[in-house]
């Protein structure tokens, strides 16, 4: 979620062949019902630590952690230097939501 797309909706802005390789990417990371499970609680309870999803998600924590590992590479998640919590990318996730739905911030 690095580089700068624009959104296949909004009819100002051009669509190019990266943009919808890009987004693609980015849906394809989140088209998944754990990781967006994964992006629900930490939102819901901020910073969690790998062991503490997994309770939740009544997964193991090998499946968890890879889960979390895609969603670290899309740059929606990071970890905290200290604890080794994960949260939220914010601005991240907000971009991908405009990406989809760009009268979210005006645009049309």
């Amino acid at each position: 979620m690095t580089a700068v797309m624009h959104s296949p909706f909004a009819p100002a802005d051009p669509f190019t062949t990266a943009d919808a390789a890009g987004l693609a990417s980015a849906l394809r990371v989140v088209a998944d019902p754990t990781r967006l499970r994964i992006l629900a609680l930490l939102h819901r309870h901020g910073p969690l630590l790998v062991t503490e999803l997994v309770p939740d998600l009544n997964l193991s924590q090998a499946t968890v952690s890879h889960h979390v590992k895609a969603l670290t590479a899309a740059g929606l998640i990071r970890e905290e230097p200290v604890s080794g919590a994960r949260e939220i990318v914010v601005d991240a996730v907000r971009a991908l939501v405009q990406l989809i739905d760009p009268a979210r911030d005006g645009h049309r």
